[in-house]
């Protein structure tokens, strides 16, 4: 907003503040056909209060949107103060597309308040699951945060799956849970410790993209859904993207290093490593969470042990690409705080305002990902130079 405005705004301000509406009104007009949109805009808003005070809602009503539609900084509180009075009128379906409008443009500390105004006009208009949605929203509660990555990733695990699907004619739809027929792509991802001592390095990373059969996709991908949203809102997308690249990697490298003679596929080893990551993260880091992802949490540990417990008793799974993944995500939970959401820790502030446990240094977590990949380079290195000699 700007600070230098013209006089007569603040003279309008003033015969407001000091009890004369009317000459407000006078003083303000001239300046709503102001260029400048946020001089017009916050001419629209007082002149909307002043006639609010000489009751003439309609004559408010009309301000307030006259504001909103100027433009500007001030455009979200036209919008707010038309949704109040919407209200106040009984018009409680306008009042929700104003709130929506004001939510769109007002700035991030204001929406929380915003959206939890939407929600007591939605429950009290009979939507109640799109209130229980904008209620977790004024909590700052995960389902509210759009997870691109995890989508993206499943997006190329389907895409993937239906392309083999579509080059073997549908063949790729038979078998198990962790079985069937291979298309041509995946046969090119499976990883393996032979083919990546032939120079197919990228198996390390693919193989996590491709899956075995429709069962097998349809499961990673909803434990993906589950789980990759809470931690892309907790580490921000660009670290997500990061971790479970890793964690696949670190799934793969265990694979070709204790069995190299095996052929393996699936989002698995990723999957375990961002379940281990956000068991580690809940117990070391404390992270702040809205309800929905409180819930989630709440039973990650028996549902880890439960995955463990499935990986050794089902036949057919590579065990060693979900340790492997499991391991490097429970390294990165324990030596990385969440970035994108609180935790206990970092709330504690001296007398002075000051935080006792300031943020992780960037240059820092940089150490910590590059270690993570030297060792899995090492690890490498040892599982196909058996093949190499």
């Amino acid at each position: 907003m700007n600070h230098e405005l013209p006089p007569s705004l603040d003279e309008g301000r003033r015969l407001l503040d000091g009890g004369d509406p009317e000459a407000a009104i006078r003083a303000l007009e001239p300046l709503t056909r102001h260029q400048d949109c946020e001089v017009s805009g916050e001419a629209w808003l007082l002149i909307g209060s002043a006639r609010y005070r000489t009751d003439d809602e309609e004559g408010a009503l009309t301000a307030w949107k006259e504001a909103a539609a100027a433009g500007g900084s001030t455009a979200w509180l036209g919008w707010r103060s038309a949704a109040e009075q919407q209200v106040r009128s009984g018009d409680i379906e306008d009042a929700i597309t104003s709130y929506r409008e004001a939510d769109r443009r007002a700035p991030p500390g204001e929406r929380g308040p915003i959206a939890n105004r939407i929600a007591w006009l939605l429950k009290e208009t009979g939507h109640d699951f799109a209130a229980r949605r904008q209620f977790n929203r004024a909590r700052g509660a995960y389902a509210t945060f759009t997870g691109y990555v995890t989508y993206g990733i499943i997006a190329i695990c389907v895409g993937l799956f239906l392309v083999d699907v579509a080059l073997t004619g549908g063949a790729t739809l038979s078998g198990g849970l962790f079985g069937g027929v291979t298309g041509p792509l995946a046969e090119q991802n499976l990883i393996n410790a032979i083919a990546v001592a032939r120079g197919e390095w990228w198996r390390i990373l693919t193989s996590a993209f491709f899956h075995l059969g429709p069962l097998h996709l349809a499961f990673n991908m909803y434990v993906l859904y589950l789980y990759g949203q809470i931690a892309e809102r907790m580490y921000g997308r660009v670290e997500f993207a990061a971790i479970y690249l890793l964690c696949a990697a670190g799934g793969s490298v265990l694979t070709i290093l204790v069995d190299p003679g095996q052929f393996a596929a699936g989002a698995s080893g990723a999957i375990f490593g961002l379940v281990g990551l956000l068991f580690v993260v809940s117990r070391r880091h404390h992270a702040v969470l809205g309800g929905e992802a409180r819930r989630m949490m709440a039973g990650i540990g028996s549902y880890l042990v439960f995955l463990l417990i499935f990986t050794f008793v089902v036949p057919g799974i590579s065990w060693t690409g979900h340790l492997g993944g499991l391991i490097v995500g429970a390294i990165l939970g324990f030596l990385l705080p969440p970035t994108g959401v609180e935790t206990l820790g970092g709330m504690w502030r001296t007398p002075t305002g000051e935080r006792l446990m300031g943020a992780m240094p960037r240059p820092l977590r940089a150490a910590v990902y590059a270690g993570v990949v030297v060792l899995l380079a090492i690890g490498s290195y040892l599982a196909v130079g058996r093949f190499l000699g």
